[in-house]
């Protein structure tokens, strides 16, 4: 935020229409940064993790925890807790997309993106999923072709309506 506050500062960029987006790691700061600040117009997140203590149980990468965490989620919930950006999603005023992989075991959907996207539903905030089949964590360096182009044209699109206010009527009503 330092660096973003920078920019600003020297007129490289229109606070009004500041998008954010990253995948994996940058998934995860994507769902804090929302939940944490109201600065962004939109937001795309992809292969994220929101809900730690879910990934913790599930992923394909939880041996990480002797170094990022204290303990583990069964001796110290409250840390994973507070830790996840699901726990914050009431803060959320950011229209948000989340592209996610199905297959992806590094950052499992349902601990990531779907869970951050159906606690926004349910509060009623503008969100929307975009899921692809048969796709893993490689899903923007290795997956199918036409899914890496599909990906890009959804981040575009996203981005086009909420930043540049294009008339995209894809994902009403979604």
């Amino acid at each position: 935020m330092v660096a973003v506050d920078s920019l600003i500062r020297r007129g490289y960029v229109d606070s009004t229409k500041l998008g954010v987006t990253g995948g994996s790691g940058g998934g995860l700061l994507t769902d804090w940064a929302v939940g944490h600040t109201h600065r962004f117009a939109a937001a795309v997140s992809q292969r994220d993790v929101a809900d730690w203590l879910g990934f913790w149980y599930t992923a394909d990468f939880t041996l990480f925890q002797p170094s990022w965490f204290r303990s583990t989620p069964f001796r110290d919930p409250q840390e994973f807790l507070v830790r996840s950006p699901v726990r914050y999603a009431d803060s959320v005023t950011t229209p948000i997309m989340f592209i996610l992989g199905e297959e992806d075991l590094r950052a499992p959907p349902n601990q990531g993106g779907e869970a951050m996207f159906r606690a926004l539903k349910y509060l009623r905030k503008t969100t929307v999923m975009v899921r692809f089949p048969g796709e893993s964590h490689e899903l923007s360096r290795s997956g199918k072709p036409v899914h890496r182009v599909e990906r890009l044209q959804h981040i575009v699109n996203w981005f086009d309506k909420y930043l540049q206010g294009k008339p995209i009527t894809l994902y009403d009503g979604r």
